[in-house]
């Protein structure tokens, strides 16, 4: 029992003076360690300062519902001939079929690469690349694609969040002029409803041609009242369409201009705090494992 108190003891001298003697070497190489900080700040300032400032506009959406009710209880009301609304190309279900199309929409190829194209954006993404005076890409440097620029702006730029169930959409758009992510982030939301509108507007000229067809071709009465439900079906949903403004996402709260003080990036304060620790850790750790220059005296002759 002694022998392990004396064991113990001993254990506990032996770390307690590698700890003493740690301080000392630090106390001794401070200014190595001070200056190991002091440059790894300075880094983390200059970068901080440096870096541009990104804002986030956000925009609050709902799906729109214009032409809710409009199929319901028709579907069980075809009884047979509801092959014949698919055929047409008519949609009898509700709800999420129509938001996942609407959400893919928005976040397709065609659709970004179009806004991009259409408002130059291509310019504006990688404007250390552009000439504005020429017009053209500068001498030296790789033209960026459409491609390219949608990858980077739905990557870098836009976010698109659903909240589970079905309920609200939010759309943010980060950039470095919070008045230009705010106008972008309404003016997708525009040409998205156009963009539907137009879709729709087209599904029910298609499948009103279908439907006169069918509706020449047969001759029993219950088929003919069928088809001409369908048909008041499309007539009623190519008026919505054109008389709705917001006709897939109908918008909760507008995206506005972020306040100019208020930017999401750079968090500066967090940027200096992990250069300090950084720079402290690597400064002890050269303090620790750099070993000291033994200090010679030189006698006089």
């Amino acid at each position: 029992m002694n022998e392990d108190i004396v064991r113990a003891g001993a254990i506990g001298g032996s770390a307690q003076a590698e700890f003493a003697s740690l301080l000392a070497t630090i106390w001794r190489r401070r200014w190595w360690l001070a200056t190991c900080v002091l440059a790894f700040v300075g880094v983390s300032v200059a970068a901080a300062l440096v870096l541009p400032r990104v804002y986030k506009a956000s925009t609050v959406l709902v799906m729109a519902s214009p032409t809710e009710g409009l199929g319901s209880g028709l579907a069980s009301a075809l009884g047979s001939l509801g092959g014949m609304a698919s055929l047409a190309g008519i949609n009898l279900d509700s709800g999420n079929e129509r938001a996942e199309e609407v959400m893919a929409v928005l976040k397709s190829r065609e659709f970004i690469e179009k806004f991009i194209r259409e408002k130059n954006l291509s310019a504006v993404l990688y404007p250390g690349d552009w000439d504005a005076q020429t017009g053209t890409w500068k001498a030296g440097t790789r033209p960026h694609t459409l491609a390219e620029a949608y990858k980077y702006f739905t990557a870098a730029i836009m976010t698109v969040k659903r909240a589970k169930g079905g309920g609200l959409i939010t759309l943010d758009i980060e950039w470095t002029d919070g008045a230009e992510a705010a106008a972008w982030a309404n003016e997708l939301v525009e040409r998205l409803n156009a963009e539907m509108r137009k879709r729709a507007l087209e599904q029910a000229d298609k499948s009103m041609g279908f439907l006169e067809q069918e509706l020449k071709r047969t001759t029993l009465v219950g088929a003919q009242s069928a088809i001409s439900r369908l048909m008041e079906n499309q007539i009623n949903q190519r008026m919505l369409a054109n008389v709705t403004t917001e006709y897939a996402l109908r918008v909760v709260d507008k995206a506005l201009e972020p306040d100019p003080r208020d930017p999401i990036k750079p968090r500066r304060v967090l940027i200096v705090i992990c250069g300090f620790v950084l720079g402290l850790t690597i400064g002890l750790f050269l303090v620790w494992i750099v070993p000291e220059r033994p200090y010679v005296s030189r006698a006089r002759d």
